[in-house]
């Protein structure tokens, strides 16, 4: 989800009405048991308000209430307008933000009538973090530009980093996470400039969020256990609930799902106890995540739904947009598509109108796999490569080196503030020791020798040290790229998986039967194909397309595309023994050189794929038969009989030839089998092939065993013949009992 916007601001932004560094709670009170004017307690009463609404609303509410009427009373127009952010402010954390808007812009008002510049500063930055909240950052970054301006006008430097951590923050949510990089490694700086904690603290989650999003979980659990303790010590409830919902989405992805829930159940306390309600929704919805791994999908719905009540509620529309993401993804696991459609095209429709990369990507991964549960495979194409040019976009490798650099910049830079400070001591050290010891030359010498010695012996570490994190930020970028890469493809084995008959087809239509299919990689290059025909008649196919892995699988998509459409197109005619496997092949073969526009020129794509197609009749043994290049064994007895196919590929083809059809009846209990080239190609131990012969007498020996055995037996020898060698190619094996 979505980080809840700036929930330290509110921590720095009163700090303006008392000047530079303000008491804790307990010493607010006693000052305010001891002051003796009205201006003064009024001041005291909404300083009181700010502490308390980190620990408790109801009582900051009383104190913030107490302080306008007083305000009101004396005429105290300040006073007024800044008991008017305060309740601003405790409306923001409560997710009401109308009421928060309306109190910000009268408190507007007022101070501008009395040219108040830093309560205008912290108006200008209460409305950013409305609009902020409500997804309408072009909105949210023009008032805290506003803002920015002021504070640095007036040099308010607490208010400059707090305007500074906004923006930052704006570009994070819009995963600009170089842009962000930049305002929070400034917003830090003048943080540790001022040796201001809770500034100090929101830097410590900004870069937390950063590295979380970054996947390095490490970085950030250790960013925000630094955080917590700054929380705790300062007695703020509502950044620990922050922290403790971010501590619960890394406890979460790195499989700690115990722990994560626990986590979560302190911030849903915490979230109750203040009223917030845009951060009980988050803490809602990553329950409902966890509840969603461990398959209690009841419950997981459940909490989807009450978060995106929630986030309804307070006008938080990306959040509201991936809440309806989840539904839908667990409305798909019942078999509930067509709810699922209508989730996610209002999920796309928000995303789109407020630009939210995140969302988009989410909704157009959840559609396509939509679309492929529902068998419209060119709908789910279409959406798996919107989600891949989206997924593209919200962070590059170009960007993830931008942000290391950057987090290497800022490091060495206040490495070289520290050693110019330890510098200039250093020299007023030797000037003093130089004018009270002038006759001391030898002994000054040999601190000389012994300084330059050291100099070049921290020189050469700095060097290992630089050189050690560039192999390490090279490494990290190879695994992301690895990864991202390898995400991808899982995704599309998916729908390839989709595509490819269900098992439970096998089972019906054809008995005593098995498919052996061993991808050499994630995605496979050969495909399979059943089609029920009558109550004894059955259609198979087996195809082995152009290339492996990526290439591979594409061909083996629009092969199976094509292949369905033509069966489909014509299946009364098959039914009736009009349109034979011949006549499927011809079909194909006319169908892959459109789609591949092959017309024979020079240069052009020769690819295709081999094939071969049966008609089987389990009541009469009579088997119809058309191969492109693969053949087709008949195992009965021990015997084996090869029916072989056309030279002709399906694809283009210098001495094109029309494929033949084979009609044979064989005896019941005959094995056939269809299969690729990739089993008898497998380099063995020694570097040879298996080759076809070995693979013939093989199926020879074993055929009078049932299905499932003779798969048993073809992988234990592929494994016993491969051993440690890689597996060279696709793999696939179809054996039907007749």
């Amino acid at each position: 989800m979505k980080r809840t916007v700036l929930f330290i601001v509110f921590s720095c932004l009163v700090i303006n009405f008392s000047g530079q560094g303000i008491s804790r709670l307990d010493s607010l009170k006693i000052h305010l048991s001891e002051e003796k004017s009205d201006t003064g307690k009024i001041i005291l009463y909404y300083r009181i308000a700010h502490e308390l609404q980190f620990s408790n609303l109801e009582e900051s509410l009383l104190y913030a209430k107490k302080a306008l009427d007083e305000a009101e009373r004396m005429k105290f127009i300040k006073g007024r307008g800044n008991a008017l952010i305060q309740l601003g402010n405790i409306e923001q954390i409560k997710g009401n933000y109308p009421e928060a808007e309306k109190y910000n812009l009268q408190a507007l008002d007022i101070l501008s009538g009395i040219n108040d510049e830093a309560g205008i500063a912290i108006c200008y930055n209460n409305l950013g973090i409305i609009a902020h909240n409500r997804n309408e950052y072009a909105t949210a970054l023009e008032y805290y530009k506003k803002s920015l301006e002021i504070n640095n006008h007036i040099g308010r430097k607490s208010g400059s980093a707090t305007s500074i951590f906004c923006i930052g923050t704006v570009y994070e949510n819009q995963a600009k996470y170089d842009s962000a990089l930049i305002y929070y490694f400034e917003g830090q700086a003048i943080s540790e400039s001022i040796g201001d904690a809770r500034l100090m603290a929101y830097a410590k989650t900004s870069l937390a969020n950063v590295y979380f999003m970054m996947d390095n979980y490490s970085k950030s659990l250790e960013y925000n256990e630094d955080a917590i303790k700054l929380f705790e010590k300062a007695g703020n409830d509502y950044g620990l609930l922050k922290v403790y919902i971010s501590l619960g989405q890394t406890a979460g992805l790195i499989d700690s799902t115990d722990l994560a829930l626990w986590f979560y159940r302190q911030a849903l306390k915490t979230g109750y106890k203040l009223q917030t309600t845009n951060d009980i929704g988050n803490i809602l919805f990553s329950i409902a995540g966890i509840y969603e791994n461990m398959g209690l999908y009841d419950s997981s719905y459940v909490n989807y739904k009450k978060s995106y009540n929630l986030f309804i509620a307070v006008e938080n529309r990306e959040n509201s947009a991936l809440s309806l993401i989840s539904m839908a993804r667990l409305l798909n696991q019942k078999n509930n598509h067509k709810d699922a459609r209508i989730f996610l095209n209002e999920a796309i429709k928000t995303a789109v109108e407020i630009g939210s990369p995140s969302a988009l990507t989410e909704s157009y991964r959840e559609m396509a796999f939509t679309w492929s549960y529902l068998n419209d495979f060119r709908q789910a194409f279409s959406y798996l490569n919107k989600y891949s040019d989206s997924k593209d976009s919200v962070m590059t490798v170009e960007k993830q080196r931008q942000i290391l650099e950057l987090q290497t910049q800022f490091e060495t830079e206040r490495k070289e503030k520290e050693n110019a400070l330890l510098k200039k001591d250093q020299r007023i050290l030797q000037t003093t020791r130089n004018s009270l010891i002038t006759g001391a030359v030898l002994l000054l010498t040999i601190v000389v020798i012994i300084f330059r010695s050291l100099s070049i012996k921290k020189r050469d570490n700095k060097l290992l040290r630089e050189q050690k994190e560039e192999i390490a930020r090279q490494k990290d970028i190879v695994e992301y790229q690895k990864a991202s890469i390898t995400d991808s493809i899982r995704y599309a084995k998916r729908i390839q998986s989709a595509m490819l008959p269900p098992d439970d087809l096998m089972k019906g239509a054809l008995q005593d039967s098995f498919i052996l299919y061993l991808p050499r990689d994630i995605v496979s290059g050969d495909f399979y194909w059943l089609k029920q025909i009558s109550d004894n008649r059955a259609l198979a196919c087996a195809a082995d397309c152009t290339g492996h892995g990526v290439p591979g699988a594409f061909m083996s998509m629009l092969g199976m595309s094509l292949l369905s459409d033509i069966i489909n197109r014509n299946f009364d005619h098959i039914v009736s023994g009009i349109f034979t496997p011949a006549d499927i092949l011809d079909n194909m073969r006319s169908r892959v050189k459109d789609a591949l526009r092959q017309s024979g020129k020079e240069g052009e794509s020769r690819d295709g794929m081999d094939m071969a197609i049966c008609i089987i009749d389990s009541g009469t043994g009579k088997l119809n038969y058309a191969g492109a290049i693969n053949s087709v064994y008949i195992v009965d007895n021990g015997v084996l009989t090869e029916l072989k196919g056309t030279r002709n590929p399906i694809g283009i083809y210098p001495n094109e030839i029309s494929f033949v059809n084979n009609e044979r009846v064989f005896p019941k209990g005959s094995m056939v089998y269809l299969f690729s080239d990739g089993y008898y190609d497998q380099i063995g131990a020694d570097g040879g092939k298996f080759l076809s012969k070995n693979f013939r007498k093989l199926l020879s020996e074993i055929s009078h065993l049932k299905a499932g055995e003779i798969k048993e037996k073809l992988l234990r020898t592929h494994f016993e013949w491969r051993k440690d060698e890689e597996q060279i190619d696709d793999i696939l094996v179809m054996g039907i009992r007749i």
